[in-house]
C-alpha cells in the first residue's frame, strides 16, 4: 500500500526564486533610469561649460565683440542656460520615471503570493528584522 507525499511549500521554491530573479531585474533597471538621469544632468553641465568657456574666447579673441554689443558671447551664455535647464528637467522627469518604476516593483514585491516576508524584505532590499515586525509585535506584548 502506498502513502502520497504532501511536500510542503519552501520559500527557496523555483517559483520563489525566478519571482525574486524578475524583481532583482526590475529593480536594476529602475536604478539605471535614475543614473542615466544623473547621466543626463551631467553632460548638460558639460555642455554648458563648453558654452561659456566658448563665449569668453570669442569675446577676447572678436574685437567687435569687446567693443560693441556682444551678441555672439551674449548668446551663447544664454544658450548654455537653456542647455543647464533643459537637462535637468530632463533629469528630473528620468528619475521620477526610475522611482515610479522603484514604487511599482515595491507593490509587486509586497503583493507577490511567491515569496516569503524575509524574501519580500530581501527583494526591496531592507534589513531582515523589518521582515517579521509581526513577530516584534506579538513578542512585545
Amino acid at each position: 500500500m502506498s502513502t502520497a507525499k504532501v511536500i510542503p511549500f519552501a520559500p527557496e521554491s523555483l517559483e520563489s526564486t525566478a519571482a525574486m530573479e524578475r524583481y532583482r531585474l526590475a529593480y536594476h533597471v529602475a536604478e539605471s533610469a535614475m543614473n542615466f538621469a544623473e547621466t543626463v544632468k551631467l553632460v548638460g553641465i558639460f555642455v554648458a561649460g563648453l558654452l561659456v568657456m566658448t563665449a569668453l574666447m570669442v569675446f577676447q579673441w572678436n574685437p567687435e565683440e569687446r567693443f560693441g554689443f556682444p551678441v555672439i558671447s551674449v548668446s551663447l551664455v544664454a544658450g548654455a542656460v537653456f542647455v543647464v535647464l533643459a537637462a535637468h528637467i530632463w533629469g528630473m522627469v528620468f528619475r521620477i520615471q526610475g522611482r515610479t518604476l522603484e514604487a511599482a516593483i515595491d507593490s509587486a514585491v509586497n503583493t507577490s503570493p511567491w515569496l516569503s516576508p524575509a524574501q519580500r524584505a530581501q527583494a526591496m532590499s531592507l534589513p531582515r528584522e523589518t521582515a517579521s515586525v509581526e513577530v516584534i509585535r506579538k513578542s512585545a506584548v
